[in-house]
């Protein structure tokens, strides 16, 4: 019981936060808790990495009065700014409910491949819980996880699933195994939800329940769904992200665009890949912002707020690259290097791979049917600012083939057959959204 207090804290501290930051019944309410919840989770992860910053080793009791501080805090002002929070029944309609059902359903698999598999993917245990046990265990000595000896554990990788995981060990004695496969099974429901009600807030269809349905249907999502690695909340913050900014330009309220960076500057904090993410989205959303007269006017009214809220989102990815971050031990640049020099067959090979992977049956045939929906919906798929989505997508998949390219360190095969999955899974969450607002 003691291990479900921190998520209901996050919960709570989320949606608060998210009431200070939206006018009154601007987003309809499943969404709203469901977007809060999972902003509460980062929220709680950045907290819990201030004892770092500050004691230098994690502090229970510093870790939960911050937080129930924090909460109470976000209650009072929103009290007092008439922005509390109310459940209303008559805001979830039927369609809601059965959505929020069937989702939950449809998550079942993922709980009980979960249960089978305790400890997560064949590298999770070794990387991210390993970390996570680091930050709740090792007390002044919680950097010893950067040793070079551990490079096989990606020592530069960001630390916000660990720090989510050991907030929500903070009420008990002992980081128990349960925890990091509960937080991977919530985070799948919230990806589900917040992909249905993103997507009916912006369509007012309810042909939205068909998205989390057809997406939690994979049976390799499911695996990866429930292995504990960080690619899920990485491509569940993207999610969020490309809602809210889809909200932003079609409302033109700025708000919007403020949970936009808060998204992306969290998933900068997930993984390498997720700073490479949030960077190309942050200069694509620019961009778009700068050709629309309408949203580049609101944008330069609220530029303090803009350039705020960017700082204090990005700021724990930037104190973790300067001060905690250690130079990468599995780079070679294959441009310079004498001994492992990149080639023409490594960019072949990456190339075939990438067709390979987008054609694999274990995929279900979701990268088939997503590229036949677009074709089925063609003009609308690219009008309406929806072309943003797939640029984003393309250009990190471009970006993510560079790196393959360049980066000599690995045998080519053997690291394309055991990462590439990996990154395609991040991004199905938002290749869904495309395909259903371009088909709804």
């Amino acid at each position: 019981m003691i291990y479900i207090l921190p998520g209901i804290i996050a919960c709570l501290e989320g949606i608060l936060f998210l009431a200070l930051l939206l006018p009154k019944n601007t987003l309809a309410q499943p969404l709203f808790v469901f977007l809060g919840w999972l902003i509460g989770l980062g929220l709680s992860g950045i907290l819990t990495f201030t004892s770092f910053l500050f004691f230098g080793q994690f502090l229970a009791w510093y870790v939960i009065t911050l937080n129930i501080l924090v909460t109470a805090g976000f209650g009072v002002i929103a009290f007092q700014q008439k922005r509390f929070p109310t459940f209303d029944r008559s805001a979830w309609g039927a369609a809601d409910i059965t959505g929020l059902i069937l989702v939950a359903f449809f998550c079942v698999p993922v709980v009980m491949h979960a249960l089978i598999y305790p400890y997560g993917g064949w590298d999770a245990w070794s990387c991210w819980n390993l970390k996570a046990r680091f930050l709740f265990l090792g007390g002044e000595n919680w950097k010893n996880m950067f040793d070079p000896v551990l490079w096989r554990t990606n020592t530069a990788y960001p630390l916000l699933l660990p720090l989510m995981n050991a907030w929500s060990w903070s009420f008990g004695t002992e980081p128990v195994s349960y925890v990091p496969l509960a937080n991977s099974c919530l985070i799948t429901f919230l990806m589900g939800t917040i992909l249905l009600y993103g997507i009916k807030t912006l369509t007012k269809n309810a042909g939205a329940i068909l998205a989390p349905l057809w997406g939690l249907s994979i049976l390799f999502l499911i695996k990866l769904a429930s292995s504990q690695y960080s690619d899920l909340l990485t491509g569940t913050w993207l999610l969020a992200a490309l809602i809210a900014f889809r909200l932003f330009t079609t409302r033109a309220q700025t708000p919007f665009l403020l949970i936009t960076i808060i998204c992306l500057g969290l998933m900068s904090f997930t993984k390498s890949e997720g700073l490479v993410l949030a960077v190309l989205t942050l200069f694509s959303g620019a961009c778009f912002i700068a050709l629309r007269p309408d949203l580049r006017g609101q944008a330069l009214a609220s530029w303090r707020s803009i350039i705020i809220t960017a700082i204090l989102a990005f700021l724990p990815m930037l104190i973790f690259q300067l001060f905690f971050a250690p130079d990468s031990h599995t780079f070679i640049n294959g441009l310079t290097s004498i001994n492992k020099p990149t080639s023409l067959e490594r960019l072949q090979a990456t190339c075939v791979f990438y067709g390979i992977e987008f054609l694999s049956p274990k995929w279900n045939a979701f990268w088939i049917i997503s590229a036949i929906g677009i074709l089925l919906a063609w003009k609308k798929a690219w009008k309406d600012g929806l072309w943003l989505i797939p640029a984003i997508l393309g250009s990190y998949l471009m970006v993510v083939g560079a790196v393959y390219y360049v980066n000599t360190f690995f045998e080519i095969v053997w690291w394309l057959s055991t990462t590439l999955n990996r990154v395609l899974f991040a991004l199905i969450p938002s290749v869904t959204l495309w395909v259903f607002l371009a088909l709804l």
